[in-house]
């Protein structure tokens, strides 16, 4: 047995595991979602328990905002929900702009301010909100989503049925006319889709911080080194209730990616904390105990972290192969022109229009492989145990 064959096999394998856990991302698992779905659909409990109308209070962590918290004031102000049972609590995390400021001139008893003078962290804010809301349903939003007028309605009525125990809000880019929108709209259509499945038969897999609630009994303090959304998101799954997903209830927002080495740095800051949140849960992987879910969990958020291990384990065993296997060289060619594509869309921006079908085909290419180059930065961070606890994030108006 020569060498070449020895590596040719070891090759063949890598490429097979490294495709079927590409697929099982993208392709199996929402289908075995879509069949589940038909199979085992859940249906609420719609009962209630107590006929009255919850009361909800709204958490807002803030940092240096004051360009955008007037509007989310406004924004609060305006929503379709009895104002005896409505109150917002902006946290902040140790402004030093004007935002306490502005703040201020509208407090009341439905609007209230958490000052903190040292920058702790978006979890140090939250958690410090979570102390002071009264509130039976408690909403954490982020300063720069602005909610449509009935989404407390939208929201709220999931909570009639006892197996609720979270439910989480829709993300909607604003039309915006700037790089890479469309890429990263489409990743938000193909996570919203798999969350409208996830809900059909269970629970979701991930969560989403612009808007997202929680019955307040539920509520376990956020870890300064992790995502609040999917660490709270698992803490009331581990409680034994269900964490859903409501479609109806919009937070419109600016693109999340304001460009290349943002998206970088924040995918990376991102798949860190998110990791880590996965190891301070990791109980949940248990499918003895969780069943169905471990399964999902781990391939929506484990295996869809390690993509660009795959990616590069692919390209280089099909450069291997390719010398001794046709199909696998056009595969090999393949991934050129993908990253070619990639490398396209820097001057196809500057010469062609946001309609322009080619600019679109290179915006995907380059999206795709800057979102891969903050994952991997993100998964090697998380390895070597770095911790990203302050919060510091870019936000800007519409």
């Amino acid at each position: 047995m020569n060498l070449t064959y020895v590596l040719s096999i070891f090759f063949l394998l890598v490429l097979f595991f490294s495709f079927l856990g590409i697929l099982l991302v993208f392709i199996l698992y929402p289908l075995w979602l879509l069949i589940l779905s038909y199979i085992r659909a859940k249906k609420h409990s719609w009962y209630l328990a107590n006929p009255s109308i919850p009361s909800v209070s709204i958490i807002v962590a803030v940092y240096n905002a004051e360009k955008i918290i007037e509007k989310k004031i406004k924004n609060f102000l305006s929503l379709n929900y009895p104002k005896e049972k409505l109150e917002v609590i902006f946290s902040s995390d140790g402004c030093t702009d004007a935002t306490e400021k502005i703040i201020k001139k509208y407090a009341n008893n439905r609007i209230k301010l958490i000052s903190y003078n040292i920058n702790q962290g978006k979890a140090h804010a939250l958690n410090r909100g979570v102390k002071h809301a009264s509130g039976d349903v408690i909403f954490f939003s982020d300063a720069d989503a602005i909610l449509e007028e009935n989404v407390v309605y939208e929201i709220i009525k999931h909570y009639r049925d006892p197996e609720i125990g979270g439910v989480c809000g829709q993300r909607v880019v604003q039309k915006e006319d700037l790089p890479l929108k469309s890429s990263q709209t489409s990743y938000i259509k193909f996570d919203s889709m798999i969350k409208k499945l996830e809900t059909k038969i269970g629970s979701i897999t991930s969560n989403d911080g612009k808007l997202y609630s929680i019955r307040k009994e539920l509520f376990q303090p956020i870890d300064d080194s992790v995502t609040d959304d999917l660490y709270t998101c698992l803490g009331v799954i581990i409680q034994g209730y269900r964490f859903i997903f409501e479609p109806n209830a919009r937070a419109y927002i600016s693109l999340p990616s304001r460009s290349p080495s943002h998206e970088i740095q924040r995918r990376r800051r991102i798949v860190a904390r998110s990791l880590r949140g996965l190891y301070l849960r990791r109980e949940i992987f248990n499918p003895k105990k969780y069943g169905l879910y471990s399964i999902g969990l781990f391939i929506n958020k484990g295996l869809r972290r390690m993509m660009p291990v795959f990616l590069i384990l692919i390209f280089f065993s099909s450069a291997f192969l390719s010398r001794y296997y046709s199909l696998i060289k056009i595969l090999f060619l393949a991934q050129i022109c993908g990253y070619l594509l990639a490398v396209l869309y820097i001057p196809c921006k500057k010469i062609l229009s946001t309609q322009n079908p080619l600019r679109k085909l290179t915006s995907l290419a380059f999206y795709f492989c800057i979102g891969n180059i903050g994952t991997l930065l993100g998964l090697l961070a998380f390895i070597r145990g770095e911790k990203f606890s302050k919060w510091k994030p870019i936000k800007t108006d519409f």
